[in-house]
């Protein structure tokens, strides 16, 4: 600071620093008595950046990031990632973003590799089927190989050993919440006796918010809208802290394309 009183005091002899006099010692004093201002403004501009910002907390309110049990650093991380995101809709962004918001998972196209058709052909890479790695509440299908299927021959990927009946995966594909009727009289209840206004068939008196649900498609011309997020390798389940599982689907569709659903496979441990 004293060498900021130096620039503004005037080009003139009397007003020269340069020596040890009462009008030198007086600009150091106020120097000195002025460095925690300049230490304050500095501070300031390093609060725009979330490896250095005191307002760590500040920040997460404003980018709408809850407090999820991270370490300082990790929070750092998720606001970097978080003040980098410019958007995109390519795999490696989607996947970059995820990754640098502190998720261990990996983005996976919706076709077979190896099935890609030559360059120039107007022929369409075979699909991955979602029916076989979402869960049987979200496909409707009740055996994923059985004697006598298709996918039960030797070969077939589904037909080895071990594989589960069961995938643990599930559709992400919008969170809306509607309103359904709660039933009041139950078998017991008081209110369920006979003669009482409210024993009525399929009656309520109030409703619930649940979460929309959606059935995956079983046919093949809708399974090039899925993307895959899971394990590095497909197939593979990736954990996320239980949490961060709203903050995660968030952001997976704040960030993927709208035309695309998800085909999540996480387990949240």
């Amino acid at each position: 600071m004293f060498k900021v009183f130096q620039h503004v005091l005037p080009n003139a002899r009397a007003w020269r620093l340069t020596i040890d006099k009462k009008l030198r010692q007086l600009f150091v004093g106020l120097g000195d008595a002025s460095q925690s201002v300049r230490e304050f403004y500095n501070s300031v501009f390093a609060d725009i950046f979330p490896q250095t910002t005191r307002s760590i907390s500040e920040w997460e309110d404003q980018f709408g990031l809850p407090a999820s049990g991270l370490t300082e650093q990790q929070r750092r991380d998720r606001l970097d990632a978080v003040w980098k995101a410019v958007g995109a809709q390519d795999p490696n962004y989607i996947q970059a973003t995820l990754r640098g918001a502190g998720f261990d998972v990996y983005v996976h196209e919706w076709w077979e590799p190896g099935t890609e058709p030559p360059v120039g052909s107007h022929a369409c890479a075979t699909p991955r089927n979602p029916l076989m790695w979402l869960r049987r509440e979200f496909t409707g299908v009740t055996l994923l190989v059985e004697c006598g299927e298709p996918l039960a021959l030797c070969g077939e990927e589904f037909a080895e050993s071990g594989n589960s009946l069961e995938p643990r995966g599930y559709p992400l594909v919008n969170k809306i919440y509607q309103s359904t009727p709660d039933i009041l009289p139950l078998c017991g209840e008081l209110v369920a006796e006979c003669g009482e206004p409210e024993a009525l068939c399929n009656n309520y008196v109030a409703f619930r918010e649940d979460l929309r649900d959606y059935i995956v498609p079983n046919d093949p011309s809708k399974w090039p809208y899925f993307l895959y997020i899971g394990g590095e390798t497909f197939g593979g389940i990736a954990q996320v802290d239980p949490r961060r599982k709203d903050e995660f689907e968030a952001l997976c569709l704040k960030i993927c394309p709208a035309q695309q659903w998800l085909g999540v496979l996480v387990e949240y441990n």
